[in-house]
């Protein structure tokens, strides 16, 4: 079903080139269904839908879709793809290694620096800065066989489901009852002063409450890198330089083996997701169990949903699928994968200007329904975008730019 690549391997057919990107383009688009929540809505119903009660109820089959199909699953299709590219530019590279490795960490230093920007002025989820630091670690793991990388991976989120126990635990057994309370209100069902403090900071001051955002923002980072996107980015870019090595991601498997992993990702990864909504569902969404032991099914149910979500794109982009089904979306979607970078900040300036106080000003006054029509009308902003500067420019502003000052 698959071969191993050798470690210097790097994709010389043309339609290897497209698959990757096409794949990347793919992630970008998908990863907004998720982040847009972020974007227009309070921050506690990010993790909590029903921070502020119950949904309606199209509100409510909107976020569930979501969350099963959507939440961790892009992003950790867009991480695979990250890891599999430091082995491309590894092999691709024509230095000596500690040649590659010094040009290597300046370019993530400077992605460190754009991520941390972007975080600190635009939207506090960025994952630019965190892909940064795992990147760099992953580097040095790029010559490993496939095999160990994926038992590291595997690893790595075992350990971090280890932690997330433990934190399950001491919120359930040991927080004092006073705290929990404070947390509770803080940051899961925040109250009304809460509530009004983040519309004030989102649209009506925003401009006046930067330097509170960026605190906040900072803050924000490194409670999540520590907690979940150290060891849950590390283990997809592990993954994906496992499965860049394996072929699967060159697009070299046989079409009968994507359509098993299709098959197998979501008969395995769908009913895991739902099991933890169930579970959250039962315990009445309380912070205590939902905060990390309700999260723990989604977390290796993403996984297999990613995988799932990466072969079903490579089934339509593949040579012999891509002439019949939809070759205009194939060609949309890989111009948006060649301006990955530029698409993923776009995105961020563009809900800028629709929610925050910068522009429009209308964050918190869509429901979840709603905002996917405002993603339909990014995507249509961005796939144009992606095309038309394809077409008439070639590697995007930010990409650009990025490489100028690595170099």
């Amino acid at each position: 079903m698959a071969r191993t690549l050798p470690a210097n391997t790097s994709p010389s057919a043309p339609e290897r080139v497209i698959v990757l990107d096409v794949l990347r383009g793919v992630a970008i688009l998908g990863i907004l269904v998720m982040n847009i929540q972020s974007f227009g809505r309070i921050s506690s119903e990010y993790i909590n839908p029903m921070a502020l009660g119950p949904l309606p109820l199209g509100d409510w089959v909107t976020w569930v879709v979501v969350h099963v199909l959507a939440d961790e699953k892009f992003i950790s299709m867009l991480t695979l793809l990250f890891g599999a590219g430091i082995v491309l530019m590894a092999s691709g590279s024509r230095h000596p290694a500690d040649t590659f490795e010094q040009r290597f960490r300046r370019r993530m230093g400077w992605l460190f620096l754009i991520g941390l920007a972007h975080g600190l002025i635009l939207w506090p989820g960025d994952i630019l800065a965190a892909y940064a630091v795992c990147g760099l670690v992953a580097m040095h793991f790029r010559d490993h066989p496939p095999m160990t990388l994926l038992g590291l991976g595997v690893a790595l989120i075992g350990g971090l489901t280890a932690l997330w126990l433990v934190l399950s635990a001491i919120l359930i057994f040991l927080v004092p009852e006073h705290w929990l309370q404070t947390l509770n209100e803080r940051y899961w069902q925040p109250g009304a002063d809460v509530v009004s403090d983040e519309l004030n900071r989102m649209s009506l001051h925003w401009l006046a409450a930067t330097g509170e955002r960026a605190t906040g923002a900072l803050t924000a980072q490194l409670w999540m890198f520590f907690s979940e996107r150290l060891w849950q980015m590390l283990a997809m870019m592990f993954i994906g330089m496992a499965l860049l090595r394996l072929g699967f991601l060159h697009g070299s498997w046989s079409l009968a083996g994507y359509r098993r992993v299709v098959l197998l990702g979501l008969g395995i990864g769908i009913p895991l997701v739902l099991a933890g909504l169930w579970f959250n569902t039962a315990v009445e969404w309380d912070l205590r169990y939902s905060m990390f032991l309700g999260r723990i099914a989604n977390l290796w149910g993403s996984v297999a949903i990613a995988l799932a979500w990466v072969s079903l794109v490579i089934l339509l982009a593949h040579p012999d699928g891509r002439r019949r089904i939809l070759p205009g979306v194939i060609h949309a979607l890989e111009a948006v994968g060649r301006l990955a970078l530029t698409n993923y900040i776009g995105q961020s300036i563009l809900a800028a200007m629709i929610f925050y106080g910068i522009g429009l000003g209308l964050f918190s006054q869509f429901g979840h329904l709603e905002l996917l029509g405002i993603v339909l009308v990014i995507w249509a902003v961005q796939v144009t975008f992606s095309l038309l500067w394809q077409r008439y420019v070639g590697a995007g502003p930010i990409e650009t730019l990025w490489r100028r000052l690595a170099h």
